[in-house]
C-alpha cells in the first residue's frame, strides 16, 4: 500500500497547487505572481532623488560662484550634485542653492543587431544606492522618455523603461514603421545612469564639502544643509508591492480626466509654489462659455523661482510667446501624455485670507507665547507651503480651526479659556480656480489677552 499511499499524497498536494493557482490571478500570494504582474503593469523599482537648499558661507578674500555640476559631500560621504547656480561675496559673504543627492555613470552601448523593440539592460549600483533616473543620447541627439509608447508615433526618437519579473530594468525602443524608432546595427548610444539613496534623513546644519577644490580660496568655504526642500523615496518594499499589484490604478500613469491631469502635473513638477489645472466646464462656470473653451485645459501656476507673472485682481491670459521655460515644460508633458488637448496658461491671482483670532488664556501662560504658537498653527496649516494652498481652492472652515488650535494650543483648552475666530469671507471670487489662496503673517490678526482662570482642581 506504500506505493498507493505516495501517489494519492503527490495527488493531493498538486490538488492543493491547482487550487491555489486558480485563484492565484486575483489574489498574488506567491512571490513569483506578484514580480510578474509587476512587470506586466510597468512597476520599475526606482527610487526618488533627495533634493535640499544649502548654505554656503565665504570666508576668503574674493568673491565665489557656485556653478551647476560641481559635487558635493555630505557627512556621510554621499554625492550631491549642485542643481541651481549662485554667487557668494567675499569676508563673510552667505548665499543659498539647492542641490540633489545623486551620482551618474555614463555607459556607452552599441547596438549589436537591430530587431524590434531592442533593449538594454540598465547594470544595478553595486553601492547601496538605487536607480533615479536615465537620460539616453546617440550622435543625433537625445532620445525623449515616453511611458509605454503612449501617444508615440513612428520615427520618433523615444524609449521606454521597463522591469522584468526579476527586477531587472530595460530600456527599450520601438520598431520600424510602427512605433518609435528601431535602432539600426552599429548605432552608438551613450546612457547617463543616475543613482540615489532615496530617502536622506539630515538635521538641519549638517555639514557638506566640495568633492574636489580647485584653488586654495575654495577651502575657505563653509557650507550647511540649510532645509530638506522635497523628500526623497526608496523603491517601493516588497511587502507593499505585494498590495500594490492588486490595484492598477494606483501606479497607472495615464492621464485622461481632469483629476489625472492636475496629477500627471504635480507628480512631474513637485516644486511649483501653486498649481490648479480645470477644465471647460469648470472655466464656463466662472466666465461663461466660448468657442475658444472647446477641448481645452487650463493651468495656472507658480513654479519655485516665481519667473511666472501673478496678479492680485484681474486674471490674465498669457501669451505663448509669453511663457517660461517651466510652463513649455508643462504644455510638453501634457501633450506627451494626450496631444489632443489644447493648454491656456493664465495669471495665478494672489488672495491672502483675512483671519482674527481673539483668545484669552490663563494668566500661567505668557501672552506672546500663545500668540506665536497660534500664528506658527495657522501658517503651517494655511500657509503658502501648506498642500491645501498649492493645490488651490483653499477654503477654510470655521470648525477645523476651532479644531487645530485646541490640537496645537494645549492653552486654549484649559478652565475656562475661550477664543474667537473670525475668516473674512470671499464668496464672491472662492469659485475662481485660478486664486492662490493663503494665510500669511500680515493676513493673521492675533490677539491674546490673560485673565485669573483658576482649573478646578483638589488643593
Amino acid at each position: 500500500m506504500q506505493h498507493l499511499d505516495a501517489i494519492a499524497t503527490m495527488l493531493a498536494m498538486q490538488s492543493a497547487q491547482i487550487e491555489v493557482a486558480q485563484n492565484e490571478p486575483f489574489q498574488k500570494t506567491r512571490d513569483s505572481t506578484v514580480l510578474a504582474d509587476a512587470a506586466m503593469r510597468g512597476i520599475v523599482p526606482k527610487a526618488t532623488a533627495t533634493r535640499a537648499l544649502i548654505k554656503v558661507t565665504n570666508k576668503s578674500g574674493s568673491a565665489f560662484s557656485v556653478e551647476t555640476g560641481r559635487n558635493l559631500l555630505d557627512s556621510m560621504g554621499r554625492l550631491w550634485v549642485i542643481a541651481t547656480p549662485a554667487q557668494v561675496e567675499a569676508d563673510g559673504g552667505i548665499a543659498t542653492f539647492e542641490a540633489v543627492q545623486s551620482r551618474t555613470e555614463t555607459i556607452k552601448h552599441t547596438v549589436s543587431e537591430s530587431e524590434p523593440f531592442y533593449s538594454i539592460e540598465i547594470p544595478q549600483s553595486e553601492d547601496e544606492d538605487y536607480l533615479c533616473a536615465l537620460d539616453v543620447s546617440d550622435a543625433d541627439g537625445p532620445y525623449e522618455y515616453r511611458d509605454r509608447y503612449v501617444n508615440t508615433e513612428p520615427g520618433e526618437r523615444v524609449y521606454h523603461v521597463e522591469a522584468d519579473d526579476r527586477q531587472r530594468i530595460y530600456c527599450r525602443f520601438g520598431v520600424e514603421d510602427v512605433v518609435g524608432v528601431q535602432l539600426g546595427t552599429g548605432t552608438e548610444l551613450t546612457l547617463s545612469v543616475s543613482y540615489s539613496f532615496g530617502a536622506i534623513d539630515l538635521e538641519a546644519g549638517s555639514p557638506f564639502s566640495l568633492e574636489y577644490t580647485y584653488n586654495e580660496s575654495e577651502n575657505n568655504l563653509d557650507f550647511s544643509l540649510s532645509n530638506i526642500i522635497s523628500l526623497g523615496q526608496n523603491p517601493i518594499e516588497f511587502s507593499v508591492l505585494k498590495d500594490l499589484a492588486r490595484y492598477p490604478s494606483i501606479y497607472d500613469s495615464n492621464a485622461v480626466f481632469l483629476g489625472e491631469f492636475d496629477f500627471l502635473v504635480r507628480r512631474n513638477f513637485p516644486t511649483l509654489q501653486f498649481l490648479s489645472v480645470w477644465n471647460e466646464t469648470l472655466e464656463e462656470q466662472v466666465r461663461g462659455s466660448s468657442i475658444d473653451n472647446i477641448n481645452c485645459l487650463f493651468i495656472a501656476c507658480l513654479s519655485a523661482d516665481g519667473s511666472e507673472k501673478t496678479s492680485e485682481n484681474l486674471t490674465e491670459e498669457i501669451e505663448v510667446e509669453d511663457l517660461t521655460g517651466t510652463q513649455r515644460s508643462i504644455v510638453e508633458r501634457i501633450k506627451a501624455a494626450d496631444d489632443s488637448y489644447r493648454v491656456r496658461f493664465f495669471t495665478p491671482v494672489i488672495s491672502p485670507i483675512e483671519i482674527t483670532v481673539t483668545a484669552r488664556v490663563s494668566t500661567s501662560y505668557v501672552a506672546t507665547e500663545i500668540k506665536e504658537k497660534i500664528i506658527e498653527a495657522l501658517l503651517s496649516e494655511y500657509g503658502k507651503e501648506a498642500a491645501c494652498s498649492r493645490r488651490g481652492q483653499n477654503r477654510i472652515l470655521y470648525r477645523r480651526v476651532y479644531s487645530l488650535l485646541r490640537e496645537k494650543v494645549p492653552a486654549l483648552t484649559e478652565g475656562e479659556s475661550d477664543m474667537t475666530v473670525v475668516i473674512k469671507d470671499y464668496d464672491t471670487q472662492a469659485s475662481k480656480p485660478e486664486l492662490w489662496r493663503f494665510v500669511d503673517k500680515d493676513s493673521l490678526n492675533v490677539s491674546v489677552s490673560t485673565a485669573n482662570i483658576t482649573t478646578p482642581s483638589w488643593g
